[in-house]
């Protein structure tokens, strides 16, 4: 039986946990698809660890990081669509590609969800009204991540901070400039030399600045390896204290239940 909004699920009652699953599901629908760049591989797990509230492993970023040293690696390589991949990962077998995409989500993306789901299910409001129809507070609505602002205000520094890194710098004065994007995208969650020691760096500088395709690659390898273990500290850190919002327009329908 179709429901009222149009679904054969239930009637989201507590929106911000319907929000938060199909975020997530459609990152996965993404990932099973093939994903278009080695950049884009970067951007997705940026996504998914937002909106995993920070509950993807930390080794699954060292392993990441690995793929981007040196030749293209294979699990890289196979989350990536045929065009995508470099050297002798062109000719990667297409049952091992879907095997080790559906391995990876189902050994870290769905242990992360489940843990997020009862991280946000503490906090998740309870509304009088079901969540459909246009309603304030219908899950498709939604532009906030899992019904949070402050996570979504999140993720707008750390798309900012890695598409500049990705992009590279003019000078050493973007790099300090940079610095204090990174500072909101990791939430503060940064060492405290961080930007010094990557300022006083030569060789890391030539690097970010320069124009080389070997130069795009190194600074892809040092968002896998630097940035994004932050970004995931950050996100657990605020993921603490964010509050639930519904989209503009709300009404007052919300319940108070102990």
């Amino acid at each position: 039986m179709e429901t009222s909004n149009g679904r054969d699920d239930p009637d989201p009652y507590r929106p911000a946990l319907v929000t938060l699953s199909q975020d997530v599901r459609e990152r996965v629908d993404e990932l099973l698809a093939g994903l278009e760049s080695e950049r884009r591989a970067l951007e997705w797990l940026q996504e998914i660890t937002i909106r995993t509230l920070g509950r993807i492993e930390r080794p699954v970023y060292v392993d990441v990081a690995r793929q981007y040293r040196g030749d293209q690696g294979v699990l890289l390589a196979a989350i990536l669509r045929p065009t995508a991949r470099r050297g002798d990962m062109r000719e990667l077998d297409t049952a091992i590609v879907e095997q080790m995409r559906e391995r990876l989500v189902a050994h870290h993306v769905v242990p992360a969800h489940r843990d997020a789901f009862r991280r946000l299910r503490v906090d998740a409001t309870e509304y009088v009204d079901a969540g459909g129809d246009g309603d304030a507070h219908d899950p498709k609505r939604q532009r906030f991540i899992a019904m949070r602002p402050a996570l979504s205000e999140l993720e707008t520094w750390q798309d900012r901070a890695l598409a500049s890194l990705l992009e590279g710098f003019d000078d050493r004065g973007e790099l300090l400039e940079w610095g204090q994007d990174v500072l909101q995208a990791t939430h503060g969650e940064l060492g405290k030399e961080w930007v010094t020691r990557l300022y006083n760096e030569p060789s890391t500088v030539d690097v970010l600045l320069g124009e080389s395709d070997a130069d795009a690659r190194a600074r892809r390898l040092f968002a896998a390896h630097h940035l994004l273990p932050d970004y995931r500290a950050g996100v657990r850190v605020l993921s603490g204290r964010a509050s639930e919002l519904p989209d503009e327009g709300t009404q007052k329908t919300e319940a108070s239940f102990a």
